[in-house]
């Protein structure tokens, strides 16, 4: 009997997005969830290579994605929200969404153009798990990231994750700008101290 080899797998950072409606109503004109979709994917393509992430699949109501490492993924996630935030401003009501983002770097197999493994599964969950309007990560994303936002990723507790147990540590990572980026005022205060005073 021929025992087939394992297929290699390799080490990516995979992000899934999910978007729900701010109106649960509007969101039962199927029309309107068609809008709704297209324009989350323009946002997402649009995004996506200034990031250097790569589109696997697109699925009902988000993304499968994939990224070299952790911070290129994170990156991308924020700016997707900050974008998606930005949108919701200027459009009707009946069309602002909000997004679930998740994170988790870990070992897949590639084939025919697609993901699989253990890496894609717990990502998927991860993002299953995120309230809208956030990013959840996995313990290992959060290591790569480490020192490199503006504020630490916050490791979830028990009640935030509904009793639900993972094989991994689940964090929030909120979205504010990196480190080294000083919030307007700070950096007014910061300006302003240095000013000479007149004599």
């Amino acid at each position: 009997m021929v025992v087939e080899a394992p297929e290699p797998g390799k080490l990516s950072a995979i992000l899934f997005t999910g978007i729900e409606a701010v109106s649960r109503q509007s969101w039962r004109d199927e029309a309107l969830q068609q809008v709704v979709r297209e324009e989350h994917a323009s946002l997402v393509r649009e995004l996506l290579p200034r990031h250097g992430g790569r589109e696997v699949k697109r699925l009902e109501d988000g993304f499968l994605l994939e990224f070299e490492g952790g911070m290129s993924a994170v990156d991308f996630g924020l700016a997707l929200q900050r974008e998606l935030e930005t949108h919701n401003g200027t459009v009707a009501a009946e069309r602002r969404v909000v997004l679930r983002v998740g994170v988790h770097v870990g070992l897949v197999v590639h084939r025919d153009g697609d993901v699989f493994g253990e890496g894609v599964n717990l990502a998927a969950r991860i993002e299953a798990l995120a309230r809208p309007g956030t990013l959840y990560v996995s313990e290992s994303v959060a290591r790569q990231v480490e020192g490199r936002l503006a504020s630490p990723p916050v490791r979830l507790g028990r009640g935030e994750m509904k009793n639900i147990r993972l094989p991994v540590a689940v964090y929030r990572i909120d979205p504010r700008e990196h480190r080294g980026r000083r919030p307007f005022l700070s950096r007014m205060r910061s300006l302003l101290s240095r000013t000479p005073t007149a004599n």
